[in-house]
């Protein structure tokens, strides 16, 4: 089974790869703080491991993004190739001999979005910014089976309708690895998706498809600065799904003066 680095963290402001990149088949942590390294996670995956990809990207009731990854495998003709040299001089090739011929090229790799309403594959550079930055997110959640995944701000640049479906992402990712998400945000509606998780679990009542979660799988410290130095304040969360002591300061408070 693959085993990941005990840490590998998804900065916050996920790289957007070039038009043709090389994609790297040993692991390198230090390409996960920008998000490239899920890039090569899909150049290298199978078949599976994109469909689920694309499971969450797509699906209804998930991201429901309107975009799909692709995964294309080809192998090249150079141009002073045997097989290029007797096509172009009209040369007739044993069938045998071609099959082997073809067999010795190397295998290359292309990854491509879809804009699945258009119909139209494009690069991650041709589409907006969102997709680009969520899609190194889902990939790492999948792809890291044990160890810690830390993500900074997963919900930076994206529709707060996905924001919450990343919340049922990592729960769901929770039940299939042994694998801890470290998340650093500023969702009031990652949060709030994990709340509604909690609570519908304790309730029997969870959505067809929805993931279970409990109050014992989601630790929330808030964090905050003071002239001492940094607090860290635990908020333990009721099988009710709500917070057991008042939230120290702001997050949810500015929503409440909004409506009222």
């Amino acid at each position: 089974r693959r085993e990941p680095d005990k840490l590998n963290s998804n900065g916050p402001l996920r790289a957007v790869p070039s038009r043709h990149p090389a994609s790297r088949r040993s692991p390198d942590v230090s390409r996960w703080a920008r998000g490239t390294a899920a890039w090569d996670v899909l150049h290298n995956a199978d078949a599976a491991f994109v469909e689920k990809v694309n499971d969450w990207l797509t699906g209804d009731g998930k991201l429901d993004s309107g975009y799909a990854v692709t995964q294309h495998r080809y192998r090249e003709l150079a141009l002073d190739h045997p097989v290029t040299l007797a096509i172009e001089q009209g040369l007739m090739l044993d069938e045998e001999d071609l099959s082997e011929l073809f067999q010795m090229l190397p295998v290359h790799t292309r990854v491509a979005i879809r804009d699945m309403k258009a119909d139209l594959e494009v690069f991650p550079q041709d589409i907006g910014v969102g997709i680009s930055q969520v899609i190194p997110i889902i990939v790492g959640a999948i792809w890291q089976r044990s160890g810690i995944l830390a993500v900074e701000q997963p919900e930076l640049h994206i529709h707060p309708a996905l924001q919450v479906a990343l919340g049922d992402l990592f729960a769901s990712e929770l039940e299939n690895n042994e694998g801890i998400y470290l998340l650093e945000t500023h969702s009031e509606h990652l949060m709030l998706r994990f709340l509604r998780r909690i609570r519908e679990t304790a309730e029997d009542d969870l959505p067809p498809g929805a993931p279970a979660l409990k109050p014992e799988q989601v630790a929330v410290i808030y964090v905050q600065s003071t002239g001492q130095g940094v607090e860290l304040t635990p908020l333990p969360i009721s099988e009710e799904g709500e917070f057991l002591q008042r939230w120290p300061a702001g997050f949810f408070e500015e929503r409440a003066e909004e409506l009222f």
